[in-house]
């Protein structure tokens, strides 16, 4: 068997000279001074509130009124289909049962 010296081995690269850093102009983040954010007054904030309001309930109102007609007209289409369905042979049974009962 060979020993462990008899096999090759990579040259590890081994560093003699120290790294220095090379200078650069490189920005440096730093904390922004920036002017805090405007403070909204209790009268703006009751004005934004009552618009938001007030539009949300106009939206709300004729999301509803859609709906309903909506609504409306599918019940007047399934009413009718079911009359139209349904009232031929009412109206034949009523006949017959009064006409025979007539003999």
């Amino acid at each position: 068997m060979s020993s462990d010296d008899d096999i090759a081995r990579p040259e590890v690269p081994i560093l003699d000279d120290p790294v220095t850093a090379v200078p650069r102009d490189i920005p440096v983040l730093q904390d922004a001074e920036e002017p805090p954010p405007p403070r909204i007054t209790e009268d703006q904030l009751a004005s934004v509130q009552a618009e938001l309001t007030s539009l949300t309930r106009d939206l709300a109102d004729r999301l509803l009124d859609h709906a309903m007609r909506d609504m409306e007209a599918a019940l007047v289409e399934q009413v009718s289909n079911r009359l139209r369905e349904e009232l031929p042979a009412l109206i034949e049974r009523v006949l017959r049962e009064n006409l025979d009962s007539g003999d």
